[in-house]
């Protein structure tokens, strides 16, 4: 299983209601409109609510899927992984969601390919269920900035269907690549914050049935006057003036400010420093954590020299007090976003960074490298995370999080990134995913000479691994040769016996890409003979089979693999290895047009899935081949295949694959009688 398969519950299940939140039936109503439409966007900044609101209208909707979104949910697989398992825990009945899939995916194997796994799960949704469902992001703000998750729920919406609604609730302005298309056919409904803004009669309940205070009108009036509505200002105003009489209260309100942002500055300034000095401390050293669990609190406060260990009756009180805190579903704490800003502004620069790297020193201690680095962030403690990072940055690569890992390698600065070469090698990894050759090669050749200037071998054995990875993906067998043997003399002796396997594999590999068919069969017995335990790499038979024409055997041996594939699919793009590709090509050469053509259209959906241009590009090269060959050859398309893989292979930077393309063209124009346009290519 992935080591980050493990799922969060309070991101999935409606937070419950505080006792002091009061019911507002003109709210849930406007929500209960998201059922008329395709999407609903719920937009309000901090404090307004919205979580509240939507929790409160959760508690009374059923079927309500809840995915509570936060900041380590820009992972396409934690993404995913949250939502199938947020609609398993609302509609328990539906047993065959593709969570397996996610749930066996190593990231070693490459990008995931989102996008088929997604489509199973909206034809899950589609085959179980006709009532009408409510899928709810709150706080969806959070993964909307960059990377795949925008694509991901774009996807989702446009493609499920009629009878699921999605609520995206988040900050101001939310946007999708589809969005402006939904709008113009009148599938979306927006609410902003005004729907959330309290109203006098709002505002008269509020304080009268939560608050045991009764206003008369005109005190309402200029609370609203004075606060607009919000919903914060309007709790900050209660906390001040909780332990006042009602004759010593000032209408209108005596608090002066600029703005409602100001205004809650002063208010928050004025609830806090009526609280004891030990409420005070605590408040501000704990609002370093951004979960309020009573070990870790205790832990920081005695790393700053307290000997108080009474975190958890301190939180009951904050609790009981309403001050703030927010309760998830199984009962943790958090303090309110705005308000957890404001105590943050509170110490020095300084003082943060102590704390900050308490808590770091915390969760390395309970093996939490992933709150540990965000400390380490927050305290700008570049040289300690670079360090953490050199082995997380593996766990990280080999469980999918890349746009997780790929955010904290960005924040280095050059002079602490340019210390760790691992974090380098790291960077041409994930650029050689991405297809990115010429980029993933330099990071790879800087890591190469920071190993070499310090004396480490193994160092230098892997970044040549890596560089070789890179001439074997695109096919250059000359460049590669060389750096696998290095590769290999450099760690002859050493006790990774897997990393020795690996590199005689790749050697084998490249000496069947420059065609020594035999010496490549030699060194992969070799790799066998060294091998400890797990499989072999299977794909190298098939080509030594396909190399030495015994097409029978490749043949059924694919298919077998391509059989085996559907139920457990590989997500890693292995370039012109790709078994429905390879499948393709034989076909072609027993003269098989349809199932060439159905295997190349496999290989080139495959290749868009995985974000692997090279896939897509030797894709498009197997389809040309394969319509040349129908009952009824479509040279014209044909062509159009073999340019469009020419056009890819430019656009990636690797000529070898403008070889076979130009051979297609070459045979096009032949078959079609023109001789001089074929021998151009």
């Amino acid at each position: 299983m992935n080591q980050f398969s493990s799922i969060l519950r309070t991101k999935i299940i409606p937070p419950p209601r505080n006792a002091r939140t009061m019911s507002r039936p003109r709210v849930s109503e406007q929500l209960r409109g998201a059922f008329d439409y395709r999407l609903t966007i719920l937009l309000a900044g901090a404090g307004y609510g919205k979580s509240t609101a939507l929790a409160e209208f959760a508690a009374e909707t059923q079927p309500l899927i809840w995915y509570q979104v936060s900041e380590e949910d820009g992972d396409p697989l934690v993404f995913l992984l949250h939502l199938f398992h947020a609609t398993r825990e609302a509609l328990p009945a539906i047993t065959d969601l593709p969570i397996s899939y996610l749930e066996a995916w190593d990231g070693a194997q490459g990008i995931l390919p989102w996008q088929g796994i997604l489509d199973q799960f909206i034809n899950v949704l589609s085959r179980h269920s006709e009532e009408q469902i409510l899928f709810v992001f709150d706080d969806v703000h959070i993964v909307l900035e960059g990377g795949e998750v925008p694509h991901i729920l774009d996807r989702f919406i446009g493609r499920a269907p009629a009878n699921i609604h999605t609520l995206l609730a988040g900050r101001p302005d939310l946007t999708l690549p589809h969005l402006s298309r939904w709008r113009s056919k009148g599938e979306v409904l927006t609410l902003d914050q005004q729907t959330l803004t309290f109203t006098a009669q709002e505002i008269s309940s509020l304080f009268s049935n939560q608050y045991r205070l009764d206003l008369t009108n005109e005190e309402v009036a200029s609370l609203l006057t004075y606060t607009e509505g919000w919903a914060i200002a309007l709790q900050l105003i209660w906390q001040s003036i909780r332990s006042q009489t009602s004759s010593s209260l000032e209408f209108p309100l005596h608090w002066q400010a600029d703005s409602l942002e100001s205004l809650f500055d002063v208010l928050a300034q004025e609830v806090f420093s009526r609280h004891p000095a030990d409420i005070r401390e605590f408040l501000l050293v704990t609002s370093t954590l951004r979960d309020l669990n009573p070990e870790a609190c205790d832990a920081l406060r005695r790393a700053m020299g307290s000997p108080a260990s009474d975190s958890a009756s301190m939180l009951a009180y904050l609790r009981r007090q309403d001050l703030f805190v927010v309760e998830t579903a199984e009962g943790t704490l958090r303090y309110h976003h705005i308000f957890h800003n404001f105590l943050r502004q509170q110490c020095a620069a300084e003082q943060r960074v102590q704390w900050n790297r308490a808590a770091a020193d915390y969760y390395l201690s309970h093996k939490n490298p992933e709150s540990a680095v965000y400390h380490l962030l927050e305290a700008k403690a570049w040289d300690d995370m670079a360090y953490l990072l050199d082995t997380y940055s593996q766990t990280l690569l080999s469980g999918g999080r890349f746009d997780t890992l790929a955010s904290y390698i960005a924040s280095l600065p050059p002079l602490s990134l340019n210390q760790h070469p691992m974090l380098l090698f790291t960077l041409g990894e994930l650029a050689r995913l991405h297809s990115r050759f010429d980029e993933s090669l330099g990071w790879y050749r800087q890591a190469e000479t920071v190993w070499r200037q310090r004396g480490q071998l193994d160092g230098i054995a892997r970044s040549l691994r890596g560089q070789s990875r890179v001439y074997l993906d695109t096919v250059n067998p000359s460049q590669a040769e060389k750096l696998l043997e290095e590769a290999i003399r450099l760690t002859d002796g050493f006790e990774d016996r897997e990393a020795q396997v690996r590199l005689f594999e790749l050697l084998a590999e490249n000496k069947l890409n420059s065609g020594h068919v035999e010496e490549a069969e030699r060194l992969r017995q070799r790799a066998e003979e060294l091998r400890l335990e797990g499989p072999s790499d299977g794909q190298l038979q098939f080509r030594v089979w396909l190399r030495t024409g015994r097409l029978n055997e490749a043949r059924r041996g694919l298919e077998e693999q391509a059989e085996a594939e559907k139920q457990n699919p590989v997500q890693m793009p292995r370039a012109h290895r790709e078994t429905y590709l390879l499948l393709s090509l034989i076909y072609s050469y027993q003269g098989l047009g349809e199932l060439a053509n159905q295997s190349a259209l496999e290989g080139t959906r495959r290749g868009d899935e995985l974000k692997s241009p090279f896939v897509t590009a030797v894709g498009h090269m197997r389809q040309g081949h394969a319509l040349m060959l129908l009952a009824q050859p479509n040279y014209a398309l044909a062509r159009k295949q073999f340019e469009k893989a020419i056009e890819i292979s430019r656009a990636v930077n690797v000529p070898r694959l403008l070889v076979e393309a130009n051979w297609g063209l070459c045979r096009v124009s032949g078959y079609q009688g023109d001789l001089t346009l074929a021998q151009t290519h």
